[in-house]
C-alpha cells in the first residue's frame, strides 16, 4: 500500500548521486587521444590564424570636456565663469558629446578629411563590385553601394572601426580608430577629434548669430519705446509745470528746500544774538566789562583801556608821595571813574545792539516761517502730479536700461559671431600617434585561449560520456526465483557468478564478512527489487536472529549500483563496515540530525544510518522518518530482528514495498514471516540457514 509523504523536506543532499572520481581519471586516461588530439589541433589552427590574419592597429585621442568662455568682453560678468568654477558637465552630458562625436554629419565630414574614399579597406567599389556581392544585392541581402553617396557608402565601415566613449566618473572621451594602416588610424584619430572641436566652435557662433539677430528686433523696439516714454514724460512735465532743476529735483522743490535753509540760518543768527546779549548784560552786573569778547574787540574800547592802565600807574606813581585827599590824587581817581564809565557805556551799546540784532533775526524768522508754509502748500498741490510725474520718469529710465544692455549684448552676440577665437567646450589632452604594436590579433592570448577551451571541452566531452555510462551500466544476472520463498536451486545457481561480479563490494576493505550464499541471495532478491517500482522502493528485512549473515549490507550495496541506496539498521542485526556512531535513536531523540548520522559505505554509493542510543520513538515518528527517506533515495532497506511491537509493525506495513526474513531454523522464520504478514506486510521472502550447511533458502 502507498502512503503520501508526511510534509517533511526530502533530503535533497542525500539524494545526490556519488561520482566515481578513479574512474574519471581512469576513463581520461584510456581516451587521451580524444583529449589531446582536439587540444593540438586548436593550437595549430589559432597559431596559423593569428600569423595570417591582417594585424588592424587601433590609434587613440583624448578629448577633454569642460566648460569654457570667450576671449571677448562680457556685460554680465561672472566670476565664477572666468575662475573656472562655473557649471560643469554631467554624465548625460558627457553622453550627448560622445553621441555628438558618432553622429553622421562629423562622420561625413570625417571621411573628406581622412581621405577613406577610395581606400579598399573602407570603399567596397575601390577594387569593383565582386561577383559574390553582386549575387548579394541581387538576391535582396546587401544593399546596392552604387545607388548611394560615395560619404555613405564608406560610412559602415567607418563606424565599425571608430569606438568612442568615457571612462567612468571622468570628463574624458576617447576616441579611438582601427585600421590596417597605423599612420592612417592616428590621422583620423586626430581628424576626428579636429572635426568635433569645429563643430562647437561652429555650433557656438551660429547661436550667437541667431541672438545677433533677435537682439536686433529686441534693440529696435526698445529704441522705440524708449523713444515715446521719454516723450510722454515732458510732456506732462511742461503741462504741469513740473521742471527740473538741479538734482533732478522740481522747481517748486528745489525753493522749497531753500526756504526751508534760510529758517535755518535765520533761527540761528536770533538764538546767536539773543545770547550774546544775555552774556554782555550778566558781565556788565558783574564789573568785567573789559573779559567780554565783542567788547574787548572795539577799538574804542582797546584806546578807553590803554588810558586806564596808563591812569592807573600814574595814580600809583602819584600815591607813593601824595595822600588820598591830596587834589591830585583825587583828579587822578575822577579820571580813572570817568574811564570806567566809558567801557560801561560801550558795553551797554554793544549788548542793545546783539538785542536789536536778535529781534531784527526773529522777524526774519517769522517772515521765513510764513513763506515756507506757503511753499509747502504749494509743493503738496503738486504731489499727485510728481507721483504721476516719478512713474513717468521710472518707466523712461527703465527702458533706457533695458537698451542699453541690449545694445551691449548685441554687440557681444556680433562680436562672437564674427570671431575666429571662439574656443570650444572641450580641448584635445592626447593626440594619436601610430601604434607600434597591432590591436588584433593578440597573438598569445588567442593561442592560450583556443588551446585552453579545446582542453577544457575534451575534457567535458570525455566526462559526460562516462557519466553517462556509469548511469546506464547495470548488473545482468538471471532472473530470480518468486519472491515467496528462494529455492537452493536458485541460490546455487548465482553464488559464483554473483561473487565474481561483485568481488570489489565483497571482498573491498574494510573487510566485512558477507556470506557467499547471502550474497548470492542478496543479488538476485536486489534483481528484483529493482525491476520494480524504483519511487521510494522500501524493503524490509527482518532477522529472527541477532546477526542477518551480512544479508543486509550486500542487498544494499546491489541496489546502490541502479539507484540512490540508504541501509537503515533498527537494532544492529545489520553487518555495517564502519563503527556508524550517531544513530536512527540520536534522531528521535532529538541528538543528532540526519546529516550526522548519515555516513557512506567506504567501497560503494550506499548510505548507512546505524541504530544510534535505544530507540524509544513511537510509531508515528518511525512512519514520519521512514517516508522521508523514501522520498529521498530510490531504495531503502531496513534491517530489524523479531522484537518489532505491534505499533512499529504497522507503520512499516503501510510504506514497505517488500520484506525478506531471515533466519537460522526455518521454522522460526516460518513463524516471523506470517507475524509480518498478519501485520499487513506483504508476502516475506523467507532465507533460512541450517546449523551446518550454513544458508539456505526454504
Amino acid at each position: 500500500m502507498r502512503v503520501e509523504s508526511s510534509g517533511q523536506e526530502p533530503l535533497a543532499d542525500m539524494a545526490e548521486p556519488e561520482i566515481d572520481l578513479g574512474g574519471i581519471g581512469r576513463a581520461i586516461v584510456a581516451n587521451r587521444r580524444w583529449v589531446i588530439a582536439p587540444t593540438v589541433l586548436a593550437l595549430l589552427a589559432s597559431a596559423a590564424f593569428v600569423n595570417i590574419v591582417k594585424p588592424q592597429y587601433t590609434a587613440e585621442t583624448r578629448v577633454l570636456l569642460e566648460m569654457q568662455d570667450g576671449y571677448t568682453p562680457r556685460t554680465d560678468k561672472n566670476p565664477e565663469v572666468s575662475s573656472g568654477g562655473g557649471p560643469q558637465l554631467d554624465p548625460e552630458a558627457v553622453g550627448s558629446q560622445i553621441q555628438l562625436v558618432t553622429s553622421r554629419d562629423v562622420a561625413r565630414r570625417a571621411i573628406k578629411s581622412i581621405g577613406l574614399l577610395g581606400n579598399p579597406e573602407f570603399d567596397p567599389l575601390a577594387n569593383g563590385l565582386g561577383a559574390l556581392s553582386r549575387l548579394m544585392v541581387l538576391a535582396g541581402l546587401k544593399r546596392d553601394p552604387t545607388s548611394q553617396s560615395p560619404e555613405d557608402r564608406v560610412m559602415e565601415k567607418y563606424f565599425d572601426k571608430l569606438t568612442v566613449y568615457s571612462p567612468t566618473k571622468t570628463r574624458i572621451v576617447n576616441i579611438e580608430f582601427q585600421a590596417s594602416d597605423p599612420d592612417l588610424a592616428a590621422k583620423a584619430a586626430n581628424s576626428i577629434a579636429n572635426i568635433y572641436l569645429e563643430f562647437q566652435q561652429d555650433a557656438k557662433r551660429q547661436a550667437a548669430g541667431a541672438a545677433a539677430a533677435s537682439l536686433a528686433t529686441l534693440v529696435a523696439d526698445l529704441k522705440q519705446r524708449t523713444a515715446a516714454a521719454e516723450s510722454k514724460a515732458e510732456e506732462f512735465r511742461a503741462e504741469t509745470g513740473l521742471l527740473t532743476g538741479a538734482n533732478n529735483t522740481t522747481i517748486d522743490s528745489q525753493q522749497l528746500a531753500e526756504v526751508n535753509t534760510e529758517l535755518s540760518r535765520a533761527r540761528t543768527a536770533q538764538a546767536d544774538g539773543q545770547a550774546k546779549a544775555k552774556l554782555i548784560r550778566d558781565m556788565l552786573k558783574a564789573g568785567r566789562v573789559s573779559e567780554i569778547p565783542d567788547v574787548a574787540n572795539n577799538d574804542l574800547i582797546r584806546r578807553i583801556s590803554e588810558q586806564r592802565v596808563s591812569m592807573k600807574a600814574q595814580l600809583a606813581l602819584e600815591s607813593r608821595t601824595l595822600l588820598p585827599g591830596h587834589p591830585r590824587i583825587k583828579e587822578l581817581n575822577a579820571q580813572l571813574a570817568d574811564l570806567d564809565e566809558q567801557l560801561r557805556a560801550v558795553a551797554d551799546k554793544t549788548a542793545r545792539t546783539l538785542e536789536n540784532d536778535a529781534k531784527l533775526a526773529g522777524a526774519r524768522v517769522d517772515n521765513l516761517q510764513a513763506a515756507l508754509d506757503a511753499q509747502k502748500k504749494v509743493v503738496g498741490g503738486n504731489g499727485a502730479d510728481e507721483v504721476k510725474m516719478r512713474d513717468l520718469d521710472r518707466a523712461a529710465n527703465q527702458l533706457k536700461d533695458e537698451l542699453e544692455a541690449a545694445t551691449q549684448k548685441y554687440q557681444e552676440a556680433l562680436a562672437r559671431e564674427s570671431s575666429k577665437a571662439t574656443p570650444a567646450d572641450a580641448r584635445v589632452v592626447s593626440r594619436a600617434v601610430a601604434p607600434q604594436l597591432p590591436s588584433f590579433p593578440k597573438k598569445l592570448p588567442i593561442i592560450a585561449f583556443s588551446t585552453i577551451a579545446a582542453l577544457v571541452l575534451s575534457l567535458a566531452a570525455v566526462v559526460a560520456r562516462q557519466l553517462a555510462s556509469d548511469r546506464q551500466r547495470r548488473p545482468r544476472i538471471a532472473a530470480p526465483a518468486p519472491i515467496e520463498t528462494l529455492p537452493v536451486e536458485a541460490v546455487e545457481a548465482h553464488g559464483e557468478q554473483a561473487v565474481a561480479e561483485t568481488a570489489a563490494v565483497a571482498v573491498a576493505k574494510p573487510r566485512v564478512a558477507v556470506e557467499p550464499a547471502a550474497l548470492a541471495a542478496a543479488l538476485a532478491y536486489a534483481e528484483t527489487v529493482a525491476q520494480e517500482d524504483r519511487d521510494g522502493a522500501l524493503v524490509l528485512i527482518a532477522c529472527n536472529d541477532a546477526d542477518d549473515r551480512g544479508f543486509s549490507l550486500a542487498l544494499g550495496r546491489a541496489l546502490a549500483r541502479d539507484g540512490r541506496a540508504v541501509l537503515v539498521s533498527m537494532d544492529g542485526v545489520a553487518r555495517l563496515p564502519l563503527h556508524p556512531g550517531a544513530g536512527l535513536g540520536d534522531v528521535f531523540a532529538g541528538k543528532s540530525t540526519f546529516g550526522d548520522t548519515i555516513h557512506r559505505d567506504p567501497v560503494s554509493r550506499l548510505h548507512m544510518i546505524g541504530p544510534g542510543e535505544r530507540l524509544e520513538a513511537d510509531a508515528s515518528a518511525l512512519w514520519s522518518t521512514l517516508d522521508a527517506l523514501r522520498g529521498a533515495y530510490d531504495f531503502v532497506v531496513l534491517a530489524a530482528s523479531r522484537n518489532l511491537d505491534v505499533d512499529e509493525a504497522a507503520a512499516i506495513a503501510h510504506l514497505a514495498t517488500n520484506a525478506v526474513v531471515v533466519g537460522a531454523e526455518p521454522g522460526a522464520a516460518s513463524e516471523l514471516a506470517a507475524a509480518l504478514v498478519r501485520s499487513g506486510l506483504p508476502q516475506p521472502a523467507i532465507l533460512a540457514a541450517g546449523a551446518d550447511a550454513g544458508l539456505d533458502a526454504a
